[in-house]
């Protein structure tokens, strides 16, 4: 590891947890705006997509829902419309 970024790492290491995560989520962001910028195959209209849902989520607009939730609602709507459709 570079010098720099061990001292970078070591100075995120006296951080506060939360700060922690955020400097994380941060690089995460930086890393993959780079990563879908270069990648091939992935026309622009999908990196201003990826970019514009990915705002979405960090800015409240949408709130994420956990996979549980996504599932049981999912069949929920299915039963309806077969019970619906039976009828």
């Amino acid at each position: 590891m570079a010098p720099e970024l061990l001292a970078l790492v070591e100075a995120g290491r006296a951080l506060a947890v939360e700060d922690r995560f955020e400097l994380a989520h941060q690089m995460l962001i930086s890393a993959d705006d780079e990563t879908i910028d270069r990648s091939v195959g992935i026309d622009a209209s999908w990196a201003a997509e990826f970019r514009r849902r990915i705002s979405d989520v960090d800015s409240g607009a949408v709130q994420l829902v956990n996979g549980a939730d996504t599932m049981r609602l999912a069949r929920e709507r299915i039963a309806q419309r077969r019970a619906a459709s039976a009828s």
